[in-house]
């Protein structure tokens, strides 16, 4: 068997980089064949190969959070089928618990990779569906309070057995969605992406011989983790941390905010993350370890080897500790998950926090840790057919050492695209209309968060089903090193009219009539550094540009601005010198 250390160093790069083209090829395939929005406008999938030993190999378009859940379910189906895998097969799961998948409205289709009858590896692709049943239209309830209530649980199934599509899976799924053309349309899309994806890797293993690419494969995971290592040890030794963040609530005790908190230990080549939460919640903010520990990894990729790729080199120098079984962060069965992306958000802000403190100048602030999701459901009034209506929005990311955080997007962890109006207006009964960034929603800092967005939504159908997954309405995104935090996000229905009625962050089921106006804005992200310290031609441009408020200007970053926008330079000096004396 060829070793890494046998191949030179074009034939180590020309494979890898085949590897990763396929994945990226297999990304693609799946944005033109998808039929929901979430899939081919909102890009909430993942693509990931995987050796014959269930180690990531590499990952088409990064989604951290798709990572941990993968690998996980890859050594469950070896565990379970490791006598009973043929050339052909192929697996569907999207259990929490018995398969660690993120949330039931994940599904994930695995292939086993074969060279004649040898098992080499596996590929596999995670997809969110717009409905699987559940309690709510949309299956995604802000206040379930058990799994069951959280839509269909799928343990791991064959869904091909040789080639041959099992129709008990596609009768099964199909019974148990409002949507079943659209929700099967996107399975088969990874059914058949698998198929594509495993042409293209006998073509690499044809080309390469099945030797070459499994040692080049392991060369590469070295190399990552010799590398992470190297950078590791240059950081200093210490302890960092507790840092602190909460969630608002739960969704369903909606006075008790939840608690998640984060050290770090850095001990030569090695990093050692101490996580530790308040008891699991009676909501769906709750997050298995399994999804965590490997985001938490890509988090590390970032900040000490953001050139390298994502694979299992990532995981050994890293170590990550949880709270006891019936915490937040280690739920126990069936405490229920779909939220998981907000205490996910939440979880990466604590983490940056204690890295930034271990290594100050490299790290950005934390982002909005708001991102959410609204879905709306219903009979559309032109076919009279179900529609649901699913979409991803986002706030803005931190600030940097050394420039402006990024508007309109999700923080590291969540790598997924506000969807376009045009494509909500043309599939659902709604209109768009505003969408814009939030003014002054981003930290102040010397430099700034990036901006929240604001979207405002008016119902066409005679009636729809809404639900809302959002947090920071409570808790802002802190600034670092002296800037300040974030603006809360918030959710109004009816804003401006004389029924006009503020929403808390999590609504299940809110039944809107025709003409009613939805409006949520979305938290920035932290700023980096004194606001009274950033250029004054930066303020003005903020302003110019809607981003900062007159008023914020000149409150936050001391910056005296006229009505035509010109800086008083003697007003400025004067705010400036008396905010820093208080």
């Amino acid at each position: 068997m060829s070793r890494s250390s046998d191949l030179n160093a074009i034939d180590l790069e020309l494979i890898y980089q085949s590897t990763l083209q396929i994945a990226r090829e297999l990304t693609l395939n799946m944005l033109r064949t998808g039929y929901s929005t979430i899939i081919k406008e909102s890009q909430d999938f993942t693509f990931a190969v995987f050796d014959g030993a269930g180690r990531l190999v590499a990952q088409g378009i990064p989604q951290p959070l798709h990572i941990g859940p993968l690998a996980a379910q890859v050594n469950e189906i070896r565990r379970r089928f490791r006598d009973a895998t043929e050339p052909g097969d192929a697996f569907i799961v999207n259990h929490p618990y018995q398969a660690c998948q993120n949330h039931a409205t994940d599904i994930t289709v695995i292939s086993p990779l074969f060279v004649g009858e040898r098992l080499v590896g596996f590929i596999g692709n995670i997809a969110h569906k717009p409905d699987l049943g559940g309690k709510v239209p949309g299956t995604n309830s802000g206040d379930a309070t058990d799994l069951f209530q959280e839509g269909l649980l799928i343990p791991p199934l064959k869904i091909l057995r040789r080639g041959e599509l099992n129709s008990d899976v596609e009768a099964l799924i199909c019974a148990n969605t409002r949507t079943p053309e659209v929700t099967w349309g996107d399975v088969k899309a990874q059914v058949n992406t698998n198929t594509y994806g495993l042409s293209k890797f006998a073509e690499l293993f044809g080309k390469y011989g099945a030797d070459a690419v499994l040692a080049c494969w392991q060369g590469w995971m070295d190399i990552c983790e010799a590398e992470l290592r190297k950078q590791i040890a240059a950081a200093p030794d210490g302890r960092y941390g507790p840092q602190t963040d909460y969630l608002d609530d739960d969704g369903v005790d909606l006075a008790t905010p939840h608690r998640i908190s984060a050290s770090l230990e850095i001990k030569g080549d090695t990093l050692h993350f101490i996580l530790d939460s308040d008891s699991q919640a009676r909501g769906p903010i709750n997050l298995r370890p399994c999804v965590s520990r490997n985001f938490i990894e890509c988090l590390v990729k970032m900040i000490f080897i953001p050139d390298l790729p994502v694979n299992d080199g990532l995981s050994r120098p890293v170590r990550v500790s949880y709270p006891p079984e019936g915490s937040l962060l280690n739920p126990r069965f069936p405490a229920p998950v779909n939220m998981y992306v907000r205490p996910s958000q939440v979880t990466t802000a604590v983490i940056m926090r204690v890295l930034a403190q271990a290594l100050p100048g490299r790290v950005p602030a934390p982002g909005s840790a708001a991102g959410g999701s609204l879905s709306s459901a219903g009979r559309h009034p032109k076919s009279g057919r179900w529609y649901s209506q699913y979409e991803i929005l986002n706030g803005g990311t931190g600030a940097r050492p050394d420039s402006d955080g990024v508007s309109a997007m999700d923080e590291l962890v969540v790598n997924v695209m506000n969807t376009p109006v045009e494509a909500i207006e043309t599939e659902f009964p709604v209109q768009v209309e505003r969408y814009e960034l939030a003014r002054d929603s981003g930290g102040p800092g010397t430099f700034r968060g990036g901006l929240g967005v604001r979207r405002q939504w008016r119902i066409l159908a005679e009636e729809s089903s809404v639900n809302l997954r959002m947090d920071r309405f409570k808790f802002s995104s802190p600034g670092v090193f002296g800037a300040k935090p974030a603006r809360t996000s918030k959710a109004v229905l009816n804003p401006g009219s004389g029924a006009e009625r503020a929403l808390t962050s999590k609504v299940a089921g809110l039944l809107l009539k025709r003409g009613d106006l939805l409006s949520v804005e979305f938290a920035g992200g932290g700023g980096w550094g004194d606001p009274l310290e950033r250029d004054v031609r930066r303020v003005r441009d903020d302003v110019a540009r809607g981003y900062v408020s007159l008023e914020a200007a000149r409150e936050d970053y001391g910056v005296a601005l006229d009505r035509d926008l010109d800086i008083d330079p003697d007003a400025t000096a004067r705010l400036r010198g008396k905010k820093t004396r208080r």
